[in-house]
């Protein structure tokens, strides 16, 4: 399996949306009220990056569609699991990983559904991050 992590800079818009996909499709449905809160929890990323950076608003939804795609596209594979952990691996700001870790709570909740593969990549990043999920 070829990494989709590759080229992705650490800390970027990308690395956490494709974070965020992981987290939607964690039960292999996507709703749209899972759609609806990533729009939503996108504007906080503004805080962490440079103005003249953070994409405006048709420049999010191309990277929208995109890490939707790449992460849909995924869903075949039979073991996520290295693709999950690499692509957290990709946040390590102190500053972003909260961000991140309660944007993933929210889109695994927005369907009023919590799934245990949603759980277990919240668990996860946790882990990872060394901070309580």
């Amino acid at each position: 399996m070829v990494s989709t992590n590759q080229g992705i800079p650490k800390n970027s818009v990308e690395a956490v949306l494709q974070i965020l996909f992981f987290t939607i499709y964690a039960d292999r449905e996507h709703k749209p009220q899972e759609m609806a809160e990533i729009w939503s929890q996108i504007p906080k990323l503004q805080v962490f990056t440079d103005n003249d950076a953070f994409p405006d608003i048709s420049g999010l939804s191309e990277l929208i569609q995109t890490y939707d795609s790449k992460v849909r596209d995924l869903m075949d594979e039979t073991d996520l699991h290295a693709e999950i952990e690499s692509a957290i691996r990709l946040i390590d700001s102190p500053l972003l990983v909260p961000m991140v870790l309660a944007s993933m709570k929210a889109i695994a909740h927005a369907d009023q559904e919590y799934h245990h593969t949603e759980d277990d990549i919240i668990k996860t990043a946790s882990r990872i991050w060394g901070v309580a999920a």
